[in-house]
């Protein structure tokens, strides 16, 4: 036989777990998701050696910008490398795609990298 204790402690348990079971994700109207990815640059040539930063502008399906983690690769590591971050690493000549996803969207840039002619002295900016 239930008291009217234990008949208050359980109603207050059912509402403590009904609460720890919403979140804030589950109020509100819904988020939208990334619409698109443009990696800036989309074509870049740096030479054995050299770096160039990328950049990731991630936007919603109404064309509003949106912060996300975004992931890095490179299609060829043994040509360009990538950090973390987006900034590639020319370490061979050849070609190489460097690929920016977040939420199940990719977008892709070139990259060619030109042999290093100066015999490893450093090079003169344009």
């Amino acid at each position: 036989m239930r008291t009217a204790h234990s008949t208050r402690v359980l109603s207050a348990l059912i509402i403590l777990a009904s609460a720890g079971a919403c979140s804030s994700e589950s109020i509100g109207p819904a988020t939208s998701g990334i619409g698109s990815i443009t990696v800036i640059p989309s074509l870049a040539t740096i030479g054995e050696g050299q770096a160039v930063q990328l950049t990731a502008r991630l936007v919603d399906e109404f064309g509003d910008p949106l912060l996300a983690k975004v992931s890095w690769s490179s299609s060829n590591p043994s040509v360009a490398t990538v950090s973390v971050g987006g900034t590639v690493f020319g370490r061979r000549e050849g070609r190489a795609a460097i690929t920016a996803s977040a939420h199940g969207r990719a977008q892709t840039a070139a990259v060619h990298v030109l042999r290093d002619e100066s015999g490893g002295k450093p090079r003169l900016p344009l």
